[in-house]
């Protein structure tokens, strides 16, 4: 028997933005994130000193999530009076930094999309070869609103 306390794959990702509302259309809009798993306004003290924010302030969040189970969702966390904006080069990425990575079956529909709703493109989409792995995929590098990085990789047929 294994005694390891194991750990589940990746149920959501929190990312902490500065308008709830614009973020909500990227995921939603942008990138098909459209059914919302939950949303509202926290204001349970444990939700507080979860997010490490004094308990006086307003957090509105909005889970949201692609098609079928609940894993992969994306949690937007508005908080208010607004914390501190992490400090970034632009142009690369930085310690410390997370980048999303999710799969498109049409890398350029989804990356005109995005542009049209003002996402900054840090590399348009290349081909990817990784010795071993066949003729390699198209990748692009965006950020969200907030500066979050995303990588989509397209694999034509369903994921």
């Amino acid at each position: 028997m294994n005694d390891t306390p194991q750990v589940s794959r990746l149920v959501r990702t929190a990312l902490f933005v500065s308008d709830l509302d614009r973020s909500s259309r990227f995921y939603k809009q942008g990138l098909g994130y459209h059914e919302v798993y939950s949303g509202g306004v926290l204001t349970h003290k444990v939700a507080h000193a979860l997010l490490g924010v004094p308990e006086d302030s307003a957090i509105r969040y909005e889970i949201v999530k692609a098609e079928g189970p609940n894993f992969g969702m994306i949690g937007m966390f508005e908080v208010k009076p607004s914390p501190p904006k992490v400090s970034r080069a632009s142009g690369g990425v930085n310690i410390g930094e997370g980048c999303l990575v999710l799969l498109t079956t049409d890398i350029r529909a989804v990356r005109n999309r995005l542009v049209d709703m003002g996402a900054e493109i840090v590399c348009e989409p290349q081909r990817l070869v990784v010795r071993g792995t066949g003729p390699g995929s198209l990748e692009m590098t965006c950020r969200d609103p907030d500066g979050m990085l995303i990588n989509l990789i397209e694999r034509p047929s369903d994921f």
